[in-house]
Parts: C-alpha cells; structure tokens; sequence
C-alpha cells in the first residue's frame, strides 16, 4: 500500500474541494482536484486495470512535482480553489464551474521526494472503493445531505439532473437504476444513497465532515494524522443555506425524510430537521 498518496472521495458539492484548498496549506503536501478525467478510463478493461491507471499517475505526478515543479488538476488561477462552482447563478438560474484541467505549481509545497499526494475525484473513486483501499489509503468526505441536495439542484453538474457518468462507469448497478428512474429528484436521492451506502461498506472509520472542517481547517490535517501544521487563516466558512429557495427546500426535505438506509447512518432525521428550520427561520 502506498503510504506517501492518499486518496480523497466524498459527496459532490460536501466540500472535497476546500478539502484540497485546506490541504496544500500543509508543508510537503500536494493536493489535487480531479486530475484524471472519465476519458483516461476504459471500463471494459476491468476494476482492477482502473486501480492501476490510478496507481501510475500517482507515480508519474509525483515524478513530476519534483523535476518540473508543475502538475495537473482541475484549478481556477492556477490554483485548486475553495469553491470550484461561481457564486452566482447565469442563465437558466444554476450556477456554473468555473475550473479547467491545467498545470498548477507545487515547488513551494515540496521539500522532499517523500512529500505526501493527495488526489481528489468523487464518484470515479467511491465506484473503486474495495479495490482502491486496498492500495491506498481513502478517506471520505460527507455533509448534511439536506444541504447536499440543495446545492446539487443550484448548480450546473451532471448531477442536477441525477447522472454521476463517472460513478457509472464502475457501478452498472446504479447506471441502471438512474436510467430506470424517472424522476430528477428522485434520481438525485438514489445517487446520495449509493454513496452513503459505499461509504458505510468501505470507509466507516475514515469520515470526515464538512460541518467539522469548515469551522476548523486543521480538522483535515489532524484526521490524516499528517506531519506538518496547517498554516492557513483559519476561520469559519459562512453557510449559503439562507440562499436556498424555501419551496423546493421544503419539497427536498419531505422526500429526503422518508427517503434511504444508509444516509441516517451519517445525519439523524433530527439534524436535517434542525437545518430546515434554520433555512425557514432565514428566509
């Protein structure tokens, strides 16, 4: 098992991305956003071959931190972001990606060739996961699913419309579940159900919470039992939950409330009540 490259999964839009922000704010560490994509892939070649695509780009990244410097990963000014999404909603009132597959510099995160990689992708790894532990160290990122929703249905992503094509990929199981199910938002709660459910199979003692972490940023770091301090501003992230539309907040919550096993194994049903009744009390 490589010791020195961990990998990172998580809910879409649960904060895997500030994870990465937070991350590369630790000495000797890279942290990368989504630096392979779904192309790089060829399912028909087997699970396995997949963890070994994984396992030579980590290779092949780490050999090239430290002879050019440079990397790649989904990054916004050259940098992987805290939020990979805009702030504010274009045409068609979802808000767009604002990241592109690019090379970031890394020579200041790195002083020496046993500098720890993290690599983030959401739904390619937790499709992977009982072969990926095996090779790496993973660890998971969840969040209130409420919030979770909420966010899915803001923005423009493959998984507004209840589709996670790199999750699919791996899991035909679930490809054919989303093509059998009619409904967006019914779609949407059978994705976050996969991944809870996965999370529980393969993860149950290596969960992080976005909740924990955007309050205090050296959560991440104490979690990875990483070597060196965070040496970011640490500070509290503001919540957007008051920008949410309370009538499809109030629709989200009921379905979410007699919906799925393995989310309450995460939240309470009396957590997504309390997060509803701040989201009422603000609108």
């Amino acid at each position: 098992m490589s010791i020195n490259t961990i990998l990172l999964t998580g809910l879409p839009r649960a904060g895997t991305t500030l994870s990465c922000n937070i991350l590369n704010h630790h000495a000797n560490l890279v942290a990368l956003m989504e630096p392979m994509t779904p192309s790089d892939f060829e399912p028909r070649k087997g699970r396995l071959a997949a963890v070994n695509l994984i396992e030579q780009f980590a290779k092949n990244t780490r050999k090239q931190a430290l002879t050019s410097g440079e990397v790649y990963s989904r990054q916004k000014n050259g940098v992987v972001p805290e939020n990979p999404v805009g702030y504010e909603s274009a045409e068609g009132g979802l808000r767009q990606p604002e990241t592109a597959l690019g090379t970031i510099s890394v020579s200041k995160n790195i002083q020496n060739a046993d500098f720890t990689l993290v690599i983030k992708h959401n739904a390619l790894f937790t499709a992977l996961l009982p072969e990926l532990r095996e090779a790496f160290p993973v660890y998971g990122i969840v969040r209130n699913p409420l919030s979770v929703l909420a966010s899915w249905n803001s923005v423009a992503l493959p998984v507004n419309e209840g589709r996670i094509p790199a999750g699919e990929m791996y899991s035909p199981d679930l490809a054919d579940l989303l093509a059998d199910t009619p409904g967006r938002i019914e779609r949407q709660l059978h994705i976050l159900e996969w991944f809870c459910q996965r999370f529980l199979n393969e993860l149950p003692n290596r969960i992080l919470r976005y909740e924990d972490f955007v309050v205090d940023p050296r959560v991440i770091g104490q979690a990875l039992s990483l070597s060196s301090p965070y040496t970011g501003n640490i500070q509290t992230r503001a919540s957007r939950n008051d920008a949410y539309d309370l009538v499809l907040m109030e629709q989200l919550y009921r379905r979410l409330m007699r919906f799925g096993d393995a989310i309450w194994e995460f939240y309470s049903r009396d957590q997504i009540t309390e997060l509803m009744e701040s989201i009422r009390e603000a609108a």
